[in-house]
């Protein structure tokens, strides 16, 4: 618990070996947490995390930051890290082409 609320941390397993067909085990997780995802959207929660957004929850940050955010964020990055040395590919897209595969699994339940 923190002042301004909780920060609740929760990990899911599945049984590989229970999965049938294997092939759709990375589609399962993908809609489970995608689902948790808005749940915690719908009630106000964010995906703000201690050690930041990262490569696989970068397709959340629409749904949690306005535009300009993004272009503030993306103006800081090239002018601290022209060369995109530091955490390569996390929070900020590279192409549209990135965005879109990245969103193939991210479900519009609102």
């Amino acid at each position: 618990m923190y002042e301004t609320g909780a920060a609740i941390y929760v990990y899911f397993s599945m049984p590989f070996d229970k999965v049938k067909p294997k092939e759709n085990i990375i589609e399962m997780y993908e809609d489970v947490e995608n689902r948790s995802r808005d749940a915690v959207f719908k009630y106000g929660g964010s995906i703000s995390h201690h050690h930041g957004v990262g490569k696989l929850r970068k397709r959340f940050m629409e749904r949690s930051v306005s535009d300009l955010n993004n272009v503030l964020l993306e103006g800081v990055k090239k002018s601290v890290d022209p060369n995109n040395i530091f955490a390569i590919n996390n929070t900020i897209y590279r192409s549209d082409a990135e965005k879109i595969r990245d969103h193939q699994f991210v479900l519009k339940t609102e």
